[in-house]
């Protein structure tokens, strides 16, 4: 009798298993996942660029407070280089089915050696259902470029030259329908001339840049005067008259 209790308490019924194995699967299913269906981000970047992207998820009717941010990142290169990020077009966090609303992309670049001559500047890939009127848009059926230009201006922290990164066309819309499967190409290129930071505080001349002064009597640049006067200003170590060769 003792036997026969204590072999049946090993073993649980067969509808007790399906419930266990329900149950466990019932909790797998709160554990998040990406969907299947994913688009291809890609393009070459400049000698000294780096990009990163982060794909943000919202929830439909009823997921409205569930969000997720998947990362994406291309390291820092010598020359000129490619990038390439397969990017989820869903992911689901337990019931709910969240999908891609935005792309945002950080475009980094080092204009010298210094941990302090890095900077970055911002795009964006918006996914609609609709395209907004005159919005612009980027699909698998052709390249887009971003334009990036460095702005210089006198460091306010008196350590030379300081650049600031500035990218125009480095963001488009998404149409959601078609972009599973798709190729979506954005290239970013580099101007080959600096310009300055503020208008009308350097000089173009024959030999370069040159920072106007007179106004305030400041270390920095200053708006221009007529005639105007310039200033010297330190560029690698060197005291310099003009920008970018340092002197005329």
């Amino acid at each position: 009798m003792t036997s026969h209790t204590f072999s049946r308490s090993r073993f649980l019924p067969i509808h007790a298993w399906s419930v266990l194995f329900g149950l466990l699967l019932s909790g797998c299913s709160t554990l998040g996942s990406v969907g299947a269906e994913t688009f291809t981000l890609k393009g070459e970047l400049p000698a000294n660029f780096a990009l990163k992207a982060q794909a943000h998820y919202g929830g439909s009717e009823g997921c409205s407070g569930r969000g997720h941010v998947k990362g994406f990142k291309k390291e820092y290169e010598n020359l000129p280089h490619g990038y390439e990020f397969e990017i989820p077009v869903s992911y689901r966090d337990g019931l709910c089915e969240l999908q891609l609303t935005r792309v945002g992309l950080f475009i980094h670049a080092k204009y010298g050696q210094q941990d302090w001559q890095k900077t970055y500047d911002n795009g964006e890939l918006i996914v609609v259902d609709g395209l907004p009127p005159n919005a612009s848009t980027l699909d698998g059926s052709s390249p887009k470029t971003a334009q990036c230009s460095w702005l210089f201006q006198i460091s306010k922290l008196e350590l030379g030259i300081a650049k600031t990164l500035d990218c125009k066309g480095a963001g488009a819309h998404l149409m959601r329908n078609v972009l599973p499967k798709q190729n979506i190409t954005l290239n970013l290129e580099v101007a080959s001339n600096d310009r300055p930071y503020m208008k009308n505080y350097w000089k173009k001349t024959a030999t370069g840049w040159k920072p106007c002064t007179g106004r305030w009597g400041t270390r920095f640049e200053e708006l221009c005067t007529a005639p105007p006067k310039f200033l010297e200003f330190k560029m690698d170590d060197r005291t310099c008259t003009v920008y970018p060769d340092c002197t005329e």
